[in-house]
């Protein structure tokens, strides 16, 4: 019976908080449906605060940019946390709000426009397999870079799995532990090849049709998230990532995980049951050195078994 209660607990906390987030995410006009349609977002750092840019689609066809700087416990912070709206303002200016002040932006920048910088990956493409594609068993993506190819090579991962939607449904507490410690010993696998993965998240998750198995997939350690307190906001690619900061990221997939979802904004409140709430932040501490290494994390197991 206890175990039964446990399993039941567990359920209708993820079904609570999933409601809690959607309550939130369907009422914000940060996002539609609410609010206007983005357009493009971009991320930079202006002395130490982190500083969102948005420009939204405008029923007339022009772009509105509003920026707003990353101060908790303020107007902006919580609107950025989904915790307040934004005010009314004049669809025909552009503005910053910065903590409680909301001011016009004169000189909006334009949205951010990036080039490809896909590779030549012809000598790496030759070094490996001819094969018969059966969708069955394979499915198929255009390589843009020579680092996701030897990445795959030296993991030698081919097996097809199937996308996240097994995610959407709520599933047993042991279900959940079981992918974490699979990711873990994923990551694992990666760091002893010297690979940080860099966009450690749900959607680069892949499942076993019966849902008991996951896979780390997407190894281009190329571009990725930039959630770790360390890793700068900038588009450059020596952004600062590192082992510990794929262990931040992974403390952040496990939200996702619960939620079945990836977040419109990283900056919301995601709380994750008890039973999983020190893994969670012990992997989100702000120092990396603070953070556990993989092999601390595996030593988990006992705690993240215990109800």
């Amino acid at each position: 019976m206890a175990d039964a209660s446990r399993k039941n607990t567990f359920d209708e906390d993820i079904r609570r908080l999933r409601a809690a987030y959607q309550q939130k995410r369907d009422s914000t006009n940060l996002f539609p449906p609410v609010g206007n349609s983005i357009w493009d977002i971009d991320i930079d750092t202006v002395n130490g605060t982190v500083r969102y840019t948005y420009w939204f689609e405008l029923d007339c066809g022009k772009l509105q940019c509003i920026r707003l700087l990353d101060i908790p416990g303020t107007l902006s912070g919580h609107i950025l946390r989904l915790n307040q709206n934004l005010p009314p303002l004049d669809s025909g200016k552009d503005y910053e709000i910065n903590g409680d002040e909301v001011v016009v932006l004169d000189n909006a920048p334009d949205p951010p426009d990036f080039e490809p910088d896909d590779e030549d990956i012809t000598v790496e493409l030759e070094t490996l397999p001819i094969v018969s594609v059966d969708p069955t068993k394979h499915f198929t993506k255009k390589g843009k870079y020579r680092s996701e190819i030897l990445n795959l090579l030296a993991c030698q991962v081919f097996e097809k799995f199937n996308p996240r939607y097994v995610l959407g449904n709520v599933h047993t507490f042991t279900r959940y532990k079981s992918w974490i410690l699979q990711v873990i010993d994923g990551l694992m696998a990666l760091h002893s090849f010297g690979i940080v993965h860099r966009d450690l998240r749900i959607d680069n998750l892949v499942f076993t049709r019966d849902g008991l198995r996951t896979c780390i997939i997407d190894l281009e350690s190329r571009w990725g998230n930039r959630l770790a307190p360390e890793v700068v906001k900038e588009p450059v690619l020596d952004a600062g990532w590192s082992e510990r900061s794929d262990i931040f990221d992974l403390g952040h997939l496990v939200k996702g995980l619960i939620y079945g979802n990836t977040p419109v904004t990283s900056l919301v409140e995601w709380v994750v049951p008890a039973m999983l709430e020190s893994v969670v932040e012990a992997c989100t501490r702000e120092s990396p050195a603070d953070r556990p290494s993989l092999t601390e994390l595996s030593r988990f197991r006992p705690s993240i078994s215990r109800g």
